[in-house]
This record gives structure tokens, C-alpha cells and sequence, in this order.
């Protein structure tokens, strides 16, 4: 039941970016490789868990760059020449709990940089989200707190992906 609830927050938050998004270009005018995608917020996560949030973000990254009409490469899947590079990581997570709510916020950080690696700029995305403690999964929160976060972050991604070609 809890997956079903975390599935349809997800779609929600797609749903909603690809609201927000400008109109697409065609996906030849411009690509982007997504290098990378980590978790490097301070503090005491199991390895297992950062690569889980990373694979997050490079999945709703991806799905919000096709939607603004990139063309979306992985980095292990060799970079075409002439294609922008982002840099995504988790920068922050602060959790918070008292006798009847769990809250847990996510700050994140894409860097833009030319095909060359020279950087033009970087857009931050926050969001948080709560929850009654009765049956509160931290796990959870976490994993919906960065898909929304990164619907944050998509509303001017697109724009300096634009930007930084013209």
C-alpha cells in the first residue's frame, strides 16, 4: 500500500513538471549527458542508501529533460560531442519529528557545464514533505522528498539548459 502511495506521488510530481516545463525544441537541437548523480550530504547514510537516492534523482532528472526535449545520455554511455553535462547531488537532508509528524527535507544541486566540463551555472531544487508518525517510513520520505525536489529544480533547468547554448 505504502509503494502504491510513493508510485502515485511520483506520478503526481511528473505530472506537474511536465506542466512546468517550457514547450519542447526538438530533441536534436540540444543534449545533455547526466555525468553524475550522488548523494553527498553530510551525515551517516549506508552506501546502499545514497546509491538508492542517486539512481532517483538521475531517473526524474532524465524524465524532466526529455519532457523540456533534450536528448538524455548517461555518462557510462559515452558522451556525444557537443552535449552539455550536468552534475546532480543531494546536498542536504534535514529530518525533523515531534509527538505527531515526521518531516524530512532534501536540498539539491545540479551544475550545468559545456561539453568542455567549464561550468554556467547551477540551479537548486528543496522540497519537503511530512507525514504522520503512525506508519511513517523515513525511507519513504526520502525517496519522495528528492522526486520533489527535483520537480522543484525543473521548473528553471530547462531555461539554463537554453540559456547556456544561445
Amino acid at each position: 500500500m505504502r509503494a502504491r502511495m510513493l508510485i502515485v506521488a511520483i506520478s503526481l510530481v511528473a505530472a506537474a513538471t511536465s506542466a512546468a516545463v517550457a514547450a519542447p525544441v526538438a530533441r536534436s537541437e540540444r543534449g545533455v549527458t547526466i555525468a553524475s548523480a550522488s548523494d553527498d550530504s553530510p551525515g551517516v547514510l549506508d552506501a546502499h542508501a545514497r546509491k538508492r537516492h542517486g539512481e532517483i534523482m538521475r531517473r526524474a532528472l532524465r524524465d524532466v529533460l526529455q519532457r523540456a526535449g533534450a536528448e538524455v545520455r548517461y555518462a557510462a554511455s559515452g558522451a556525444r560531442q557537443g552535449m552539455q553535462q550536468i552534475d546532480a547531488a543531494v546536498v542536504a537532508w534535514h529530518v525533523a519529528q515531534d509527538a505527531a509528524q515526521l518531516s524530512v527535507s532534501a536540498e539539491l544541486r545540479v551544475v550545468v557545464c559545456d561539453e568542455r566540463g567549464k561550468m554556467l551555472s547551477i540551479v537548486t531544487g528543496r522540497a519537503s514533505v511530512s507525514s504522520p508518525i503512525r506508519g511513517a517510513r523515513l525511507a519513504e520520505l526520502r525517496e519522495q522528498a528528492l522526486a520533489e525536489a527535483v520537480g522543484a529544480l525543473s521548473r528553471s533547468l530547462p531555461s539554463q539548459l537554453a540559456r547556456a547554448t544561445s
